[in-house]
């Protein structure tokens, strides 16, 4: 937040030095002084700070605000080597300050905007959906978010379990073939619950 007000004074104080260095009349300078404080700097200051918010929608953090994704976001450190979300977290395959952010953020040009226009279409369905119903994906999962990291990665292109299959490869990258799909990587998100209820059946 401190880059933003020196951003701002310094904005502000430039443009003061060139209204005051105009060679025109004073009437058209004050209006110029009025306008920059009037209009230009609220703005610029709007600007910036929604700027600092969108990037703090980005951190783990901020997810775990909401009790609704307190699961998710406790799912990340389960120890279990199965479910993706643990298994990325704990490794660090991921950055742990933003993991939530990056997984579920395509990776197309606007897809930052697209996740966090999605996250608060979360929060509008939560608070007028009478039902409460779980929050879920609003289309399937895509494999470009997956292959975004491990497409290029030899180790996953080299995988046995990868070349069992004839053209396995090619189908994950036009989307044929789910990386979610059930016998591959379709457990996710192991909640505690969830965790318990294995316990408790072996």
């Amino acid at each position: 937040m401190n880059w933003l007000l020196t951003s701002l004074c310094l904005v502000g104080f430039v443009l003061l030095l060139v209204t005051l260095r105009m060679e025109q009349n004073r009437e058209r300078q004050w209006k110029l002084i009025a306008f920059t404080t009037i209009f230009a700097m609220p703005l610029i200051f709007l600007a910036g700070v929604i700027n600092f918010d969108l990037n703090k929608m980005k951190q783990v953090t901020f997810c775990d605000n909401c009790h609704t994704m307190n699961p998710y976001v406790m799912s990340l450190t389960v120890d279990d080597d199965e479910p993706l979300a643990s298994v990325h977290f704990r490794n660090n395959y991921i950055p742990q300050e933003t993991a939530c952010y990056s997984c579920h953020t395509s990776y197309s040009m606007f897809g930052g905007f697209e996740a966090k226009v999605r996250g608060l279409r979360h929060v509008w369905v939560y608070y007028t959906n009478p039902d409460k119903q779980d929050i879920a994906l609003y289309k399937p999962y895509d494999n470009n978010d997956c292959l975004h990291c491990h497409g290029p990665s030899q180790r996953f292109k080299t995988n046995k379990k990868h070349r069992r299959e004839i053209n396995f490869i090619e189908r994950v990258d036009s989307g044929q073939l789910s990386c979610l799909a059930s016998g591959c990587h379709d457990l996710v998100h192991l909640f505690e619950t969830e965790e318990e209820q294995i316990d408790e059946d072996w």
